[in-house]
Order: structure tokens, then C-alpha cells, then sequence
């Protein structure tokens, strides 16, 4: 397969092209540059390979657009200038359907505000935002290129999602779940589009009780549902562990699922739905979860590999073809992170993805037959791997023995040591957000001469159920002692400047940096808190939030997880940053979004009037219609602009 060692530029990557922007060091990158939208983004191939279709700016929204590979000829099929085009997929070779969103918050998640289908010439629009405000779920293409698509949707009820047969086109649906066990939130359909499994999560028994969720099957259309698991997280023994069920093999007997039954992290298996029995493993690692992922090939009517994202994103191929493929590849793009994307009918074509901690990335037509290999664009063309700086996978031990996963940017050009330092925390918390390869914020705070600590601190999910519940009512206490222990770390490695040491945050990020300036005021030089919870009790309380409006959260799980303002009153109290305003000694830069339902603007607006009452040195900043992130490429430009030269002034000699 040498002539995957000659690629050539391709005429797609011509067309794609844009202006190449030259700077002499990562410093003379503006912000506005930094943060432009990628020219293409989630670049995926027509079943049938033949075109492209990806998210571009358009109108200061990514929009969507296709590529006609045989044509080099590109449409952009939505100008929606309110919301951005978010998930998107292929129905068949002329069709797609999309969601929109006004953004994302901070964890990434989308806030859906509708779903549509349309052709790739921008004609036959149809709108499913009445059942399907979060896009319409594809389980399964139907065979014969017609419009229509295996698809979930709260058509029925609000409460419980169902199955259709769905014409995109003129809108009829076939329901395929008439006997629902109700309550479904997902489904997994057999390799002959019959519903077999359903998830669901019956309502509880009152707000003290757990709510379970449960995995139903049956063998047939026909035939009745027979419960296989329940579990919660806060159960005793065996209904503590998880269960994911992903996906039928061939044989329609095979389900392949994802448990963390009688182990700590969740790994992939092979299971028996006739037997009743959990049987071969088909994948584990020994960092993370692995809840999915699998690859499956129709033609050779099997599984070929699973994705996982560890210390970088990988994939282990079980087909020796593939394998042998990534290989080569790997060899080609050296260094690079090589992601094969392969059309879901002609298999044999396929984008690649290469990336790395320094490349935003570069998209490649992969034609295995040939074998050839061609560029088609780079996502962020503007930011030069040259000029980037080196981010890399750590680990480091809490003060109680916990081994904390990070990552780390150190910036290019420094020596690498005795370095200030900007600790990022991410949002949720239970959630995992940092991943390997290309961090746009990180390399950004690294370009202006920061090194850049990302943790994955208890309470984080996706490192196994010890980590997880080891941050069960830690705010402020334990999981903050992960992030100081993790600046600590460095600071004993010689990388950092005990005296020149910032944390910054938005959302439970946000919390940590504002409650670290005020419980450790000695230890930060510098606080930046966004979109930031400051006070559990207004937390637990605020009844116009979309968690109290849309769930029971916190009147449930929340108490678990966090506390109860009435029970815990005096540890609330002692871990909300607002309370604690007059301990604050460094400088805070707070930043809210007017508009914000998650955590109302009323939590920056109290703790700013804390710490002026307080005397203390706060820089507070308003951005007007945004809410739990910011969206809009002038208040991004903004906001990182401002952080840069916030952190500059704050680590100044």
C-alpha cells in the first residue's frame, strides 16, 4: 500500500481551501483568529461515498453543507442565522436530517431548539420540532435509498419515546412499539429492524425513593417484554452496577452490552438473551469506561473494532484487514491521531481524520480499493501545528491516594519549568469533558505563555465507579483538594510558580474557582469563575432553573450527590463561595450570561456584591442574551480576550 505514502493535493482541497493566515509564534494569533469557527467540522460521507457533508460557517452560525465529490461543487443547504446546525446524519444518499441549537453550555451538550429533514439541494424541507425538539434519534437506514428511517421520537407521549418507521419526506410514520413498556428513554432494534430491547425509567415511588432504570427485552415483535436488569447508582450490591445494552450481532441472540457488574470500570460483553447469560468480553480498558463505540461492517456482517478515548482518542480493529489498514495509515500521518471514518454502504470508502495535540486536524479521502489516499481541508488551516504547543496525558495522586487523570499543555518556546499556570476545571461535574488530541482553549492560554492543567477530579465520570463516587457530597471539600493537588504536583515537578497560579472554571468550574479563591486564598493568585454556581443553597432553591422547572433533581438526587440546604445547611454554608467572600485575597474575574436558566445571572450578581462589600478586587462582566455558555463569536472573542489579559495582569512580574 505504498501509494498511501504519496498523497497529492486533491481538486476537492483546492476548492475547500482557505487564505492561509501566516504568523511567526502562537502569541501573534488574535483571539478572533483562535476562535473563528473551523471551516468544516464533523465531516461525514453519504452512505454511498460519494459526498460530504459537513457543519461551515455561514451567516455566524455553522450551517450545513455538502460537497459533490464527483462534481467538486459545494451547497450550503441551511442559512439559519438564530440557531446552529447540530447533530446530523444521512437518511439516504440525497437526504439528511439535522437538530438545531442555540449553542452549547459549557459541557458541551446542545441546547436543542428543533429538528428537520431535508435533500442536499435544499428542497422537500420537512419539520419533526413537535416530536423531536432533540432531533430525530436514527436507530437503523432502511436498505432500498428510499426516504424513509428506523427512527425514535415522543410522538405518543412526552414521557416515553417510541419507534417509527418514518417517511422524512411527507412526514407518515409506521409505530413499531405499540406495547411499550413505557417510560422509554432508548431502544435497540434487531439486524431486522424488529424493537427487541427498550431502557426505560418508570417514575419513582415518592421523592425519598430511588428512581430505577430498568432493560426490558423480548424475542420477537410479538412476543412479551421480559424485564433483564434494573439498577441506580445509589442502590446496594448487584443493582448498584450498570448496565448499557448497545447493539444486536447477526444472529439476533448476541447482545452486545456495556456493565461495570462485579468491577470497578464499565467494559463491553457478549450476551446471551436466550440463555439469560453474560458471556465473552469483548473489550476493556484499564483507565476508563468503555460504554460503546463498536464498529460494525454490513458487508462482512460482523463486528470489526471498537472507539474508546483513553489517554488519546484510539479504536481497536478486530478485523486483520482494518487493522492492518490503521497500521499503514499510522505510518503515513507519523505522530498524527488517525480516526477511519468509512461510508455505511460502500465500506471500502472513507474519510480520515488526522489530528494531534498540536493539529486542529486534516480531512483525507481514503479509497481502500485503490488503495489512494487524497487531502480534501483542514478543519483550522489558520492555526499552524508548527506554532502549537505540546499537550499531554498525566496522572498525579490526591492527598488521600486517588489517582487523578489530567492532561497538560506546556507552552512552546519556555523552558518548561517554573511556569504560571491556569488550572481549568470542567463543568457538570459528573460528566468527563477533556480528551486527547487538539484543546482550542488550551492551546490558546498556552500561546500566551500559560501552562495549562486539565483534571479530571473525583466525581467525574468515565474512570470507573470508585472515581465517581468517591466525590459523592465532596463540593469544596475533597474534589477541590484533587484540583489544588494537582497544581501542587506541578509545582513539586518543577513546572510551575508556586506564586503565580490561577483557577479557572465555568459552570461546577466555575464553582471551584470561585469557592478555591475563598476557602485557599493563600494558594491562587488569581480566580476567573464563569457562569458560576456560588451558593448551593440559591442552587438547590431557585425554582425558575431549568433542572427545578424540568425534573425533580433537587428534591432527589441532588441531596445524594451534593447535600440538602435544610440537612446540610452549616456544610453549604461552609462551601459556598458567596458566604465566604471576605476570606477572598486574589483578584476575581466573574463572568455571567444574562440569559442563563441553569445557573441564574442572581449567582454572579450576589457574589460580586459579596466581594465589593467585602473590599476585594472583582472585574464582573454581563453578556446580554447569553446563557449556560457563551455562543456568540463577538462574546467569545470577548471573553477569551479578556481572560488572556486578565491572567497577564494577575501573573505579572
Amino acid at each position: 500500500m505504498r501509494r498511501l505514502l504519496a498523497t497529492a493535493v486533491s481538486a476537492v482541497a483546492v476548492m475547500l481551501a482557505s487564505p492561509a493566515l501566516h504568523a511567526k509564534s502562537a502569541r501573534d494569533i488574535s483571539v478572533e483568529t483562535f476562535f473563528k469557527r473551523a471551516q468544516y467540522a464533523s465531516m461525514v460521507l453519504s452512505p454511498d461515498g460519494t459526498k460530504l457533508a459537513a457543519l461551515v460557517p455561514s451567516k455566524g452560525r455553522n450551517n450545513l453543507a455538502v460537497i459533490n465529490l464527483a462534481k467538486r461543487s459545494r451547497f450550503v443547504v441551511t442559512s439559519f442565522d438564530a440557531y446552529d446546525v447540530a447533530d446530523f446524519y444521512w437518511v439516504n444518499n440525497e437526504r439528511l436530517c439535522f437538530a438545531v441549537a442555540d449553542g452549547q453550555d459549557v459541557t458541551g451538550n446542545f441546547n436543542y431548539r428543533g429538528s428537520y429533514c431535508i435533500n442536499e439541494d435544499g428542497r422537500k424541507v420537512r419539520e419533526f420540532s413537535q416530536f423531536a425538539q432533540r432531533g430525530l434519534t436514527l436507530l437503523a437506514r432502511t436498505t432500498d435509498d428510499s426516504p424513509k428511517a428506523y427512527v425514535s421520537m415522543n410522538q405518543r407521549s412526552r414521557e416515553s419515546a417510541d419507534v417509527y418507521l418514518l417517511d422524512t419526506e411527507n412526514g407518515r410514520s409506521e409505530l413499531l412499539s405499540f406495547d411499550s413498556p413505557g417510560r422509554v428513554r432508548g431502544w435497540v432494534l434487531d439486524r431486522n429492524n424488529v424493537p427487541r430491547v427498550a431502557i426505560s425509567v418508570p417514575e419513582r415511588a415518592n421523592k425519598d425513593a430511588l428512581q430505577w432504570t430498568q432493560v426490558w427485552h423480548r424475542d420477537g415483535k410479538d412476543a412479551k417484554w421480559e424485564k433483564l436488569w434494573e439498577y441506580n447508582q445509589f442502590a446496594e450490591g448487584d443493582k448498584r452496577a450498570t448496565w448499557q445494552p448497545l447493539a444486536f450481532d447477526w444472529d439476533n441472540t448476541t447482545l452486545y452490552v456495556a456493565t461495570n457488574a462485579g468491577r470497578d470500570k464499565m467494559a463491553i460483553y457478549k450476551y446471551d438473551t436466550k440463555a439469560k447469560k453474560l458471556g465473552d468480553l469483548v473489550f476493556e480498558h484499564p483507565l476508563i469506561d468503555v460504554q460503546g463505540g463498536l464498529i460494525f461492517s454490513e458487508e462482512k456482517k460482523r463486528l470489526v473494532g471498537v472507539r474508546y478515548s483513553a489517554e488519546n482518542p484510539s479504536v481497536k480493529w478486530f478485523d486483520p484487514e482494518m487493522e492492518k489498514l490503521q497500521r499503514q495509515l499510522d505510518q503515513t500521518f507519523k505522530g498524527k491521531l488517525n480516526t477511519m471514518l468509512p461510508a455505511s454502504r460502500k465500506e471500502n470508502m472513507a474519510l480520515v481524520l488526522s489530528s494531534s495535540d498540536t493539529d486542529a486536524g486534516q480531512y483525507h479521502l481514503l479509497d481502500m480499493k485503490g488503495p489512494s489516499i487524497e487531502p480534501v481541508v483542514s478543519t483550522r488551516e489558520w492555526l499552524d501545528p508548527a506554532l502549537m504547543s505540546e499537550r499531554k496525558f498525566i496522572t498525579y495522586k490526591a492527598r488521600d491516594g486517588l489517582e487523578i487523570p489530567a492532561w497538560l499543555t506546556i507552552p512552546k518556546g519556555t523552558s518548561g519549568k517554573n511556569l504560571p499556570l491556569i488550572v481549568h476545571v470542567h463543568g457538570g461535574p459528573h460528566v468527563r469533558v477533556y480528551r486527547g488530541g487538539f484543546d482550542i482553549e488550551a492551546q490558546w492560554f498556552a500561546s500566551r505563555g500559560f501552562a495549562v492543567l486539565q483534571p479530571e477530579p473525583r466525581a467525574s465520570t468515565g474512570f470507573g465507579r470508585k472515581h465517581y463516587e468517591a466525590g459523592f457530597k465532596q463540593w469544596g471539600l475533597a474534589m477541590q483538594d484533587d484540583l489544588n493537588d494537582g497544581a501542587l504536583h506541578l509545582v513539586k515537578e518543577g513546572i510551575a510558580d508556586p506564586k503565580k497560579m490561577c483557577i479557572f472554571g465555568g459552570s461546577y468550574g466555575g464553582y471551584a474557582a470561585a469557592i478555591g479563591a475563598a476557602r485557599d486564598p493563600d494558594l491562587w493568585a488569581c480566580s476567573a469563575p464563569f457562569i458560576a454556581v456560588t451558593d448551593l443553597t440559591l442552587l438547590q432553591t431557585t425554582a425558575y432553573s431549568d433542572t427545578a422547572q424540568l425534573t425533580d433533581y433537587f428534591e432527589t438526587d441532588f441531596k445524594r450527590l451534593v447535600g440538602d440546604h435544610k440537612a446540610d445547611g452549616d456544610l453549604f454554608d461552609r462551601t459556598s463561595a458567596v458566604k465566604l467572600a471576605g476570606r477572598v485575597k486574589a483578584p476575581v474575574f466573574l463572568s455571567m450570561g444574562s440569559a442563563d436558566v441553569r445557573v441564574p445571572i442572581a449567582h454572579g450578581n450576589q457574589f460580586k456584591s459579596a466581594l465589593e462589600r467585602a473590599g476585594k478586587k472583582v472585574e464582573y462582566v454581563v453578556y446580554a442574551g447569553e446563557g449556560h455558555g457563551y455562543n456568540k463569536d463577538e462574546n467569545r472573542f470577548d471573553f477569551y480576550g479578556r481572560l488572556a489579559r486578565f491572567f497577564e495582569e494577575s501573573l505579572k512580574k
